[in-house]
């Protein structure tokens, strides 16, 4: 429901939607360097280096700057995933060329006019990402309880799980 209740957000209010992913994104970066900075403090002692300190430290700074400096973190995640996507497809037509795929190459082509229209319109292309994760959220979530729905389902069945049923 979480996952579902996310993705409307997204749609309805963009602003919020990315607010949010940006949010989680600073969390996970924090609460990895701060679990880092624990290892280099209280780990075996191959964990007290010097490169577990700096692993934490440029986590929690990364952390730091997603929160105080949204907006720069938001250009900065469509123009890492624009130009990932611009590799990508690169990767994908070269691959397309080397297998004889013409469904790999239309994927990388997708990808490269992607990744271009990213880099180049990073305003609306930010808005495109939050859409698609809110739709990715809205599927993940309606897929999330059909599973559970169906889990339910076996669980109550009074003859137990059939072999062979799907």
């Amino acid at each position: 429901m979480v996952a579902i209740l996310f993705g409307l957000v997204a749609f309805a209010a963009p602003g919020a939607g990315l607010a949010f992913i940006l949010g989680v994104l600073a969390a996970w970066m924090a609460i990895e360097g701060v679990s880092t900075l624990y290892q280099a403090v209280k780990g075996p002692p191959e964990r007290h280096g010097v490169w577990f300190w700096v692993d934490g430290i440029i986590s929690i700074l990364a952390a730091l700057v997603v929160l105080l400096a949204p907006g720069l973190s938001a250009l900065a995640l469509v123009l890492v995933t624009g130009f990932w996507s611009l590799a990508i497809g690169v990767t994908r037509i070269v691959m397309a060329f080397r297998l004889g795929s013409i469904l790999m190459g239309l994927f990388g082509a997708i990808a490269v006019f992607l990744g271009a229209w990213l880099v180049l319109n990073p305003g609306p292309g930010l808005l495109a990402l939050v859409w698609l994760v809110g739709l990715e959220a809205l599927v993940a979530g309606a897929l999330m309880i059909g599973l559970g729905w169906r889990l339910r389902r076996i669980r109550n069945d009074p003859h137990g799980p059939a072999m062979g049923r799907g």
